[in-house]
């Protein structure tokens, strides 16, 4: 029986990558579209709530929950998902080698235009949620409005660096400054989650916790940062350079960075935060080069199973539900955050109209950090399940509007030199 399980198991990563390559194919194909925007729609398509649903079985194009108990410990287990892991190793693949794709120096020269891009994109959208919440909501009281205020400080920076490489635009200015605001947004968002969950526990707020999570998240992030800045030499001579010879090099640097992105857990910080940031530190040595020869086929076998796997999340049905307030928090989303970050990014940092918007698209993505905002709400009885597909319209059409948004910027900026 067990063997049986893991041969599905099996069987489903191998579907919905399948799914998750037709769909990218078509997307880029014939649509004109980044291969993301496909992988998303097939995932949706061979979702348990879609074509899945003919399929009656728990695992095959299902998300295969487990409850249950740890046989060593006796732990309760609830929900677990084995394919989540899979979903998270992939999505840190594909920041690892974002990571290494960033030009260190011109990451540190755009950090505090990007911190300021990150705090407006996290304050207006907060405002827009909240009181638009309160509007279409009424009865939902204060602490689901500030839910809803948190989904939409959100930005996902698995989806927005996808959408970057698909277009061949990863190592411009504006991308630079949209993944150091994605980084810093990421742990202002963890603040407001944390403050939000004790006030839906609690009834109170708790600033000292608030301040702690946000001083450790940060110390943690600026201190691995320094240590690729200043220890890259250190990092060649006695991590890289011991398995040049078997040509395992890039590998190590791989595992390295799954390490490190668990590691930052501990601090409470996403796993993408320390991927992308393992990824920097890999990036200031001069093996760089040959890192991303190497992994960077291993992104692309892995990301398209994370993109997928996020669109299986989407019950259509509970969506259309909830459709017209959907729409509106979803525009408040959009709008919230490039008002929130286009305004830094022209006056703080002094770009152009063109570059500045192309900041505040690209910003807007929740995709997964939207999703787990609200199953976190969901799951502390703060919003409701009408309210939880609410967020769940957010967090996946935001992401498939921002290509179409992106282009017409990105045709009017001259092209990338090779």
């Amino acid at each position: 029986m067990e063997a049986e399980i893991y041969f599905k198991l099996i069987l489903t990563f191998g579907l919905v990558l399948v799914a998750a390559r037709i769909g990218g194919e078509v997307s880029e194909r014939y649509l004109k579209q980044p291969a993301v925007v496909g992988e998303l729609l097939a995932g949706i398509a061979i979702s348990p709530f879609a074509l899945g649903i003919w399929i009656s079985d728990p695992i095959i194009l299902n998300f295969a929950l487990i409850d249950g108990h740890l046989a060593a410990t006796g732990e309760d287990i609830t929900g677990f998902a084995p394919l989540e892991i899979v979903s998270q190793i992939a999505v840190i693949a594909l920041l690892f080698v974002a990571g290494l794709e960033t030009n260190v120096k011109s990451f540190m020269k755009n950090s505090f235009i990007g911190a300021m891009v990150a705090l407006g994109g996290v304050v207006v959208p907060f405002i827009f949620g909240y009181f638009g919440a309160m509007f279409l909501f009424p009865d939902m009281g204060n602490v689901g409005w500030l839910f809803v205020g948190a989904v939409l400080t959100a930005t996902s920076i698995g989806i927005t660096v996808r959408i970057l490489m698909d277009m061949g635009r990863l190592s411009s200015r504006e991308s630079t400054i949209i993944l150091v605001a994605a980084v810093v947004d990421d742990i202002i968002g963890l603040v407001i989650l944390s403050v939000v969950i004790g006030v839906a526990n609690t009834g109170e707020f708790n600033a000292g916790e608030a301040i702690k999570t946000g001083v450790i998240g940060f110390g943690v992030w600026l201190g691995l940062l320094a240590v690729g800045i200043f220890g890259h030499r250190f990092i060649s001579r006695f991590i890289l350079q011991p398995f040049k010879n078997s040509g395992t090099m890039p590998i190590m640097a791989l595992i390295i960075g799954i390490i490190i992105s668990y590691l930052v857990t501990l601090a409470g910080l996403h796993p993408v935060v320390g991927a992308y940031v393992a990824g920097l530190m890999f990036a200031a040595t001069v093996e760089r080069e040959q890192i991303l020869e190497k992994i960077r086929p291993i992104m692309l076998f892995l990301a398209p199973f994370f993109f997928a796997y996020l669109g299986m999340q989407v019950d259509l049905g509970l969506i259309w539900a909830v459709i017209l307030p959907a729409l509106a928090i979803i525009a408040l989303a959009i709008f919230g955050k490039i008002i929130g970050c286009y305004f830094p990014a022209r006056f703080v940092g002094k770009i152009s109209h063109n570059s500045s918007m192309i900041v505040g698209i690209g910003m807007v993505p929740r995709g997964e950090v939207g999703l787990i905002v609200a199953g976190a709400g969901l799951i502390a009885g703060a919003i409701d399940r009408e309210l939880f597909g609410v967020a769940v319209a957010v967090s996946i059409l935001t992401v498939l509007i921002v290509p179409l948004m992106l282009k017409p910027f990105f045709r009017k900026q001259r092209p990338l030199a090779e």
